[in-house]
């Protein structure tokens, strides 16, 4: 491709929206543009590198046994609320009519199409596992959509499903699919950490996402020395044993003239903030009041009381909502003879003796709350945060780390969480009907490009990857030079980018090459023809070489392989 005939055009001004360093660059560089908020046009340098993604990843990903096929983009909103994933996905579901009033959904994801899908042929034990995939477009209603690629509404998705007789078999495929998107991230020149994640909107109870640390990354990740990985939402740590020997006191009222914040009833009592209960009010997309309690030094996680409580939405309850509905008082709520409320504890609560904390009464405590004794709760699991420096649930020695991450793949167990809504069923060797056991697995085309960008840059510009560089070779005519070479390297199958722009400085193409990041530079000149051939640098290096014009086509090809 001749540089002076390409479409799209590097650029020294961007948006000031580009704050981070894939979006500006992939903006300066010419590889993509925005049409609107969180919706992008990948330019003819963008698409190159989306190609060579996609052809990495169809590689990979059928070496599992997956086939390819595709299926449409509108959706019939029947079918994701026979599966109730319509009030999963919530707001972020972008639906359409039809001129006959027929309601649709703009893709987000495509579990409920592919099972529909499979269940037409009517399958039997013989016919699975059925392990089928696609490359398409995906849309979701993003509230804040940021980042440039990072977090968009509009984008090409990888996404596989695979369909089995039970949870055994499924496994077998999970790990393929695991070992193919390690592979996948290899040739991309990504280190990805695997970690425990929360299902989501997909669900199912086990999946894993694979992460690349990112200083702009919107996930965080908890890591140990010893391997233990799990996303922020799903990660668990020891609760260690406070006070569990100590004998119950009795339960005992105050005074309390304080403010309403944790560390005013730790200044006031005199006691020790893990001693004292915290009281979380939310009301979940039912209209449910839920009363969250922990262990006044632990952070509330809100993905897991959902899960806990099975709830899509949750949201922060109002003072007035608290008054007046629950007739309690903000600062000083307790689960003590509250009504008319979800109870929901955390686990560290157990073993907590003689708590202190709220009376649902404003300016009045209570001293030595117990378990089980002085309030009851409807449900009692894990809904605290990891926070940094927390013991490791797996080692039980080390401390936990918490860092940023992007996540460029992620892999699914979806079990029955599909099939038993919809009935998708297979035929078993003993002639009975049975559930299909689901999994799903997603890599998001757009975004693992960004994430490229974000592990491999410079001040100067992008440092493609050799696998996924729009093309092989940026080759830069100076003093008229440079039409017979790029003849000849095309005449070899070597994909070439050549600056043949007349009206623009050495300098310039040179600042280009560097913002558009192909692996190898060639520079033809007078000077670099007087000094024994054509100046050959890599755009990860510093120094450039003269190599001989007879041994040029063996270096590039050597690089290559």
């Amino acid at each position: 491709m001749r540089y002076s005939q390409l479409f799209g055009k590097t650029s020294k001004t961007v948006s000031k929206d580009a704050t981070v360093a894939s979006h500006r660059l992939l903006l300066q560089a010419g590889f993509i543009r925005q049409l609107s908020a969180g919706r992008y046009t990948f330019l003819p340098l963008g698409l190159k590198v989306c190609r060579k993604i996609e052809s990495i990843i169809r590689q990979e990903v059928e070496k599992t046994g997956a086939q390819e096929l595709i299926v449409p983009t509108l959706h019939p909103l029947e079918l994701w609320q026979q599966a109730n994933r319509d009030k999963k996905f919530g707001a972020a579901m972008m639906r359409v009519t039809d001129r006959n009033g027929a309601e649709f959904t703009l893709g987000a994801t495509a579990e409920v199409i592919m099972l529909d899908l499979v269940k037409q042929f009517a399958p039997s034990y013989k016919d699975l596992p059925i392990n089928i995939y696609q490359f398409s477009q995906k849309f979701r209603d993003e509230a804040r959509p940021s980042g440039g690629l990072l977090r968009v509404r509009e984008f090409v998705m990888k996404d596989g499903y695979s369909f089995h007789v039970d949870e055994a078999d499924l496994k077998i495929t999970y790990q393929k699919y695991w070992d193919a998107y390690l592979e996948i991230a290899k040739r991309m020149d990504l280190n990805v950490t695997i970690v425990e994640s929360d299902n989501g909107a997909i669900g199912g109870s086990v999946s894993h996402e694979f992460m690349v640390e990112s200083t702009v990354g919107e996930d965080t990740i908890v890591t140990c020395s010893c391997g233990y990985a799990a996303n922020l939402e799903k990660a668990t740590f020891v609760k260690e044993d406070k006070n569990s020997s100590e004998a119950e006191a009795d339960l005992s009222e105050v005074k309390a003239p304080r403010g309403n914040t944790m560390e005013d009833g730790v200044a006031l009592h005199q006691k020790p903030l893990w001693q004292q209960i915290k009281d979380v009010v939310f009301v979940d997309d039912s209209g449910r009041f839920i009363l969250a309690i922990i262990r006044g030094d632990f952070m509330v996680n809100e993905t897991k009381l959902k899960n806990l409580i099975q709830a899509n939405e949750l949201r922060h309850a109002t003072d007035e909502e608290i008054r007046n509905k629950l007739h309690s008082e903000p600062g000083f709520i307790s689960p003590v003879g509250i009504k008319d409320v979800l109870i929901v504890a955390d686990d560290s609560l157990k073993n907590l003796k003689n708590a202190y904390g709220g009376s649902n009464k404003k300016n009045i405590d209570l001293i030595n709350i117990n378990f089980g004794r002085d309030y009851q709760t409807d449900i009692v699991g894990d809904i605290a945060e990891t926070q940094v420096d927390y013991l490791c649930p797996q080692c039980k020695k080390e401390k936990l780390k918490l860092v940023k991450a992007v996540e460029f793949g992620n892999i699914f167990n979806i079990g029955f969480a599909y099939s038993d809504p919809m009935d998708g069923n297979f035929i078993a060797q003993d002639g009975t009907s049975q559930k299909m056991y689901m999994g799903s697995y997603g890599i998001g085309i757009g975004r693992a490009l960004a994430i490229d960008v974000e592990t491999h840059h410079d001040e100067k510009g992008i440092i493609w990857p050799k696998e996924i560089a729009p093309y092989q070779v940026h080759l830069i005519a100076l003093d008229g030079l440079g039409e017979d070479l790029y003849q000849e390297l095309l005449s070899q199958n070597i994909e070439v980018l050549f600056d043949d722009r007349s009206s623009v400085s050495a300098g310039a193409k040179f600042a280009d090459a560097d913002l558009i990041g192909i692996p190898i530079r060639l520079v033809i000149s007078k000077r670099s023809q007087e000094s024994g051939g054509i100046e050959f640098k890599l755009r990860s290096d510093k120094e450039s070489k003269i190599i001989d014009s007879k041994n040029l086509v063996s270096e590039i090809t050597s690089f290559y392989t």
